[in-house]
């Protein structure tokens, strides 16, 4: 009889370690939960193990948006070309011209109610799609031929009056027409146009006198580009080397999570990458989504690249506090062993076509705040 109760007390013991062994080790996967096989069970990862933000160049040159302003940091001046002037007669005496946008967001409006933007002429030909910031073309020089000021609202197109006699010595190729420049020293806000390649285009509205009598017409962009800057020369320093996306100014996130100790024969349900957005660090527009790329990373030769087999869209949505993605597929191959888990990637699905910054918190203590993994599994039964 005593010997009956001590091998009780002793099975009792080991159950309790057993318990206390999983207790400091949360994310491994006890054999007692063979016993609920095909309930799915859910675990909970709040640590990046690896995180790093690489700078990616870009050039706008291909981008339907055009952007003028300085906020977060970031500046943008514009380059546009008109030359098409084949409506108007040579004989004709132009009396006004107006170069109309039409706007479509603006990025950290703050409390500015206007910026000032000034028009230069541009100083040497460019190419849309090569031009970069420190080619002639895009410095500034002398006195602007004009300064106007822009308001944040994007509920009606913005109009600035060009002067009629630069526009007369373009047409009669007695000024050279390299185009524009526009750019705004106030540090307000970014504003958003819509490009030539678009459906509501830059346009010069030209008005003239024809044998006396008034007329008019109007003259479609021949190439346009932005050209963002980063004015504090390094904001990946600034703040800190973060965790960050973003576009205009290129910015790629990889990072990595350890994953549990499931077995490789585990069914994978669903896995949700979550990270905060550090609002008072990113420059994003209200109510946007943007499109971003998700990619499974590789070893290639000791250096880790984007898988281009491995990877898929995604979107971050202004109109929430998180980015929320999908990581399923990548969890799956992770567990299975099918692939190494050397973290993933995400950045902007196509570089060049707009100007956002996205800070996501890393080492917050508040679990709300942490990037967490969400992984929803369930376990085959013991054979």
């Amino acid at each position: 009889m005593k010997h009956a109760k001590y091998g009780f007390i002793l099975g009792l013991i080991g159950l309790m370690v057993v318990g206390c062994q999983n207790q400091k080790n949360p994310l491994s996967i006890s054999v007692l939960q063979r016993q609920n096989p095909g309930v799915e069970k859910r675990v909970v990862i709040q640590k990046l193990d690896q995180f790093q933000t690489e700078p990616v160049d870009v050039q706008m040159g291909r981008s339907s948006a055009l952007y003028i302003g300085t906020a977060g940091g970031y500046s943008s001046s514009i380059l546009l070309k008109f030359s098409s002037f084949g409506t108007i007669p040579d004989t004709a005496t132009i009396d006004k011209v107006i170069l109309r946008f039409k706007p479509f967001e603006v990025l950290n409006p703050a409390k500015k109610t206007f910026m000032t933007v000034n028009v230069y002429p541009a100083q040497s030909d460019w190419q849309e799609r090569e031009v970069k910031l420190g080619d002639l073309a895009t410095v500034p020089l002398g006195t602007p031929v004009i300064s106007a000021e822009l308001t944040p609202q994007t509920d009606a197109y913005d109009s600035l009056l060009i002067p009629p006699d630069l526009v007369k010595g373009w047409k009669d190729s007695t000024i050279e027409n390299n185009g524009l420049l526009l750019t705004s020293p106030t540090d307000a806000f970014i504003k958003g146009f819509y490009a030539r390649e678009s459906t509501s285009p830059p346009v010069l509205f030209v008005f003239f006198q024809r044998n006396g009598s008034p007329d008019s017409a109007f003259v479609t962009c021949e190439k346009d580009v932005s050209l963002p800057k980063d004015n504090q020369g390094d904001i990946l320093g600034l703040l800190k080397n973060p965790l960050m996306i973003g576009d205009g100014i290129g910015f790629a996130a990889s990072l990595k999570f350890t994953l549990p100790d499931l077995p490789t024969d585990a069914t994978i349900h669903r896995a949700t990458l979550r990270l905060a957005i550090d609002t008072t660090a990113s420059l994003l527009s209200a109510n946007r989504s943007y499109s971003l790329t998700k990619a499974m990373m590789k070893d290639e030769g000791g250096v880790l690249q984007p898988d281009s087999t491995e990877i898929d869209s995604t979107s971050l949505s202004t109109s929430r506090d998180h980015l929320s993605v999908d990581v399923t597929n990548f969890v799956q191959k992770w567990v299975s062993g099918k692939h190494a888990n050397n973290g993933l990637r995400l950045a902007p699905r196509y570089f060049g076509l707009d100007i956002f910054r996205a800070v996501f918190f890393t080492d917050k203590s508040d679990s709300v705040l942490k990037p967490t993994v969400l992984i929803y599994y369930s376990l085959p039964a013991q054979k």
